[in-house]
């Protein structure tokens, strides 16, 4: 999605597929455009509400409800010929999975739930199905290159549970992650390192340490309306919480030639409206993080628990990040049910959704 020139009327979509290009307006005012972003607007603030446990907030969307707002994602996301080329480029995949990478230059439009759109022609979310929904971010920042690694691929896996805060499954995410990767352990190829207890001295002082692939954080996030900014809590010497915003959760985390940070904290996928990449996930992809895995609402710890198996499960297995992150989906609606919204909690953002860690 492209910002509107000044002067302009209305923003545009640039889609590429291949070597085809196509560009169409993307009309959020006036006529059935402007109703339709109305639509959306007032159902995402009524999810916002309801999971932010705001008074006088009704309940979440039903199923039609959530159908009924999905396709409006999926028509204001798909007009005109990038339809079109949407289309083509779904009947062209070989294996029938289409990666549909979102790059957006307006704040407010990046906010919303683009994992829930759907089609009303196929009748199914796209997050669901042959499609794999990635994010990236606007940003002059190329991503990080980590060189070619000899020997094992080192997973790191960071958890903080501080004094007073809401308690959290971290032994049995940590379990289900060495499960995931037991084979690959057992034939060399894999370590799993648990951090318990971080605090940003010790995993500051690890991350500088010998090199890891995949940083996997397990603990609790937020996204402050009044700053515009995400936060992660971490803990003290004595097990109190810390509290780091965007900026020194950066610092800590980039440049340290991570291929894959997982973020299973609340609202850590969340951006801000009028700056984006102030969330803790678009922040760190905009400073080179290569992909990050984030929740962008408050999540269940049987929906967490259950998309970080299946998802490394399907790395493990040699499958793309996007392809991973579909199965995940799959996975959680498979068990918790498909007509709620913990199978869209979870968003990627990566450069390259084809890619996997080897």
């Amino acid at each position: 999605m492209l910002a509107p020139e000044p002067g302009a009327k209305a923003a545009s979509i640039l889609a590429s597929f291949r070597n085809a290009r196509v560009l169409e307006r993307f009309p959020c005012r006036g006529g059935e455009p402007g109703a339709r972003w109305q639509r959306i607007i007032r159902v995402h603030e009524r999810v916002l509400a309801v999971l932010e446990a705001r008074s006088g907030t009704r309940s979440l969307p039903g199923p039609g409800e959530l159908r009924d707002f999905g396709r409006d994602l999926f028509e204001a996301l798909l007009p005109g010929d990038v339809r079109r080329l949407y289309d083509t480029a779904r009947s062209l995949q070989p294996d029938g999975v289409l990666d549909l990478s979102l790059t957006s230059m307006i704040d407010w439009v990046a906010d919303k739930p683009w994992e829930l759109a759907f089609d009303p022609a196929r009748r199914e979310f796209l997050g669901t199905s042959c499609v794999n929904v990635v994010r990236n971010v606007f940003t002059a920042v190329p991503a990080d290159a980590p060189g070619r690694r000899r020997g094992r691929l080192r997973v790191l896996v960071a958890s903080a549970r501080p004094v007073g805060a809401s308690p959290l499954s971290v032994a049995e995410e940590t379990a289900a992650l060495r499960a995931a990767f037991r084979l690959l352990v057992r034939a060399g190829v894999a370590s799993v390192e648990v951090l318990p207890r971080a605090t940003a001295g010790g995993l500051q002082r690890r991350l500088a340490g010998e090199a890891v692939d995949v940083l996997h954080f397990i603990g609790h996030g937020a996204f402050d309306r009044d700053r515009g900014e995400g936060t992660v809590l971490l803990e003290d010497e004595r097990g109190r919480p810390r509290r780091l915003g965007v900026e020194a959760f950066r610092q800590i985390v980039c440049r340290r030639g991570l291929r894959l940070v997982f973020l299973n904290a609340c609202e850590s996928g969340r951006g801000g409206r009028v700056e984006w990449n102030r969330g803790v996930a678009p922040a760190l992809v905009a400073a080179g993080v290569p992909a990050v895995l984030a929740n962008q609402y408050p999540v269940l710890d049987a929906a967490a628990t259950a998309f970080a198996r299946e998802f490394y499960g399907a790395l493990g297995r040699g499958r793309s990040l996007g392809d991973a992150a579909r199965e995940s989906r799959l996975a959680v609606g498979r068990e918790l049910g498909t007509e709620g919204l913990e199978w869209a909690v979870p968003v990627l953002f990566a450069r390259q959704p084809g890619g996997s860690l080897r």
